[in-house]
């Protein structure tokens, strides 16, 4: 036996769409009705952003250890590693004693050369003894004298000129060429042993601001350099969020809007406390679906809404944590 269904079929169809019809009519005035009383923008395209602050290596030498991990949030003044140097007591010891020998010969060299210069009495030997030399050598030649007697005669002649000549001391002036190098040296071996000092004391790696630390790529036992790069820091104490809109809501958006959004669980409101636009030539680029595009220009033909993270106690924020914002419209 066959059932005609057609008249049923008719019916939910006809009545089923208006039902359906009355639903979507009634979504969109309590969606209106909420927008009218709660005007909100919501952005899902935000992540904290701040300031990163970097750890350098003071000295050559080796990561003996390294006593935090990456993402840990780290303390002003917190001891995150510890190096060995290649400096030894011993080493600092003889650059300190380089450093008093160039010293000590500058000084000499300022002081000038101290010398001692003869000076003539122009009165040649005593009369009376040259004349008893001469009767001596005349009697030595008779052989009235013996060889002795006439060499004392000789001897005491001699005394008796040199008793003319006087002695003086005197100081030259140093070298201004010597003078130059020797100030030179003493720069040399002040700025060596500074250095040496400054690596001796390098033992540890501190942090210079609060925030979350973030390895570079060392690990123990690495050798570092004089200025190398161990550790960088999200400083604490500069973080922000930056939301990406589309060009077409910057009527809606304005400096000072709340921005209502969750970081670790926690409710948080902030400002609006900057727009930034997009490049005309990065608009274009995108317009024209450029191929190739690299992940930090995704957002490069969209508005930068850059909105205050407030005092977060007991809230533990990183940089590059994303989240959605809600962003008020008054």
């Amino acid at each position: 036996m066959e059932v005609d269904i057609s008249e049923k079929a008719h019916a939910v169809i006809k009545y089923g769409f208006v039902f359906l019809l009355s639903v979507a009519v009634l979504c969109a005035g309590i969606v209106w009705f909420y927008q009218s009383g709660h005007r909100t923008l919501s952005l899902v395209e935000a992540e904290v952003v701040g300031s990163m602050v970097q750890t350098r290596a003071r000295a050559a030498g080796t990561l003996s250890e390294i006593l935090i991990h990456d993402g840990d949030v780290v303390q002003q003044g917190q001891v995150l590693a510890k190096i060995k140097v290649k400096v030894s007591p011993e080493q600092i010891q003889q650059l300190e004693a380089n450093l008093v020998l160039s010293k000590r010969n500058l000084e000499e060299l300022r002081a000038g050369i101290v010398t001692v210069q003869p000076i003539s009495g122009g009165g040649g030997g005593d009369a009376n003894a040259y004349a008893h030399l001469e009767r001596m050598q005349r009697l030595y030649d008779m052989g009235a004298v013996s060889a002795k007697e006439r060499d004392e005669a000789a001897a005491a002649y001699e005394a008796s000129s040199a008793a003319g000549v006087s002695y003086q001391t005197v100081t030259l002036p140093g070298n201004p060429e010597a003078i130059r190098r020797a100030e030179l040296q003493v720069r040399q071996a002040e700025a060596a042993l500074a250095v040496a000092q400054q690596a001796s004391g390098a033992t540890e790696l501190t942090a210079p601001v609060a925030g979350v630390v973030y390895l570079a790529d060392v690990r123990e036992e690495s050798e570092v350099h004089p200025g190398e790069v161990v550790f960088r820091i999200g400083d604490a104490e500069r973080l922000w969020l930056e939301a990406y809109a589309s060009p077409e809501y910057r009527n809606l958006l304005s400096v000072g809007q709340t921005a209502a959004y969750i970081l670790d669980g926690q409710k948080l409101l902030g400002n609006v406390t900057e727009i930034l636009e997009p490049r005309e030539n990065e608009q274009q680029e995108m317009a024209q679906g450029t191929e190739g595009v690299k992940p930090e220009e995704l957002h490069a033909a969209k508005l930068t809404v850059r909105i205050s993270i407030p005092a977060h106690d007991g809230v533990l924020i990183r940089p590059a944590e994303r989240t959605m914002v809600r962003i008020s419209l008054y």
